[in-house]
């Protein structure tokens, strides 16, 4: 055994997308990582009308939380990926 900290496997679902984004990071990457590597693989790219944000458990956590926080002890976490359409 190394002591080195296992990566999570990450589960991000999202309303219209016809399957989850599913990867494994590093325990200590931030949601913010996450969140771009989700838009990409869902093909969003930032318009500036709608904000996109994670939940996890019905809470929005801050983008600068890392996964190890996040998980705590468990090696797996199931996001969702929402939008909010903001005023310009």
């Amino acid at each position: 055994m190394t002591g080195q900290p296992k990566d999570i496997t990450v589960t991000v679902t999202f309303a219209t997308a016809p399957k989850p984004f599913r990867e494994d990071f590093e325990p200590r990457t931030q949601l913010s990582v996450v969140l771009d590597a989700a838009l990409k693989e869902f093909g969003i790219t930032a318009d500036g009308t709608t904000r996109y944000y994670l939940l996890h458990k019905d809470d929005e956590p801050a983008l600068t939380v890392t996964l190890a926080d996040l998980a705590g002890h468990a090696h797996a976490v199931h996001l969702r990926l929402r939008t909010e359409t903001t005023q310009g």
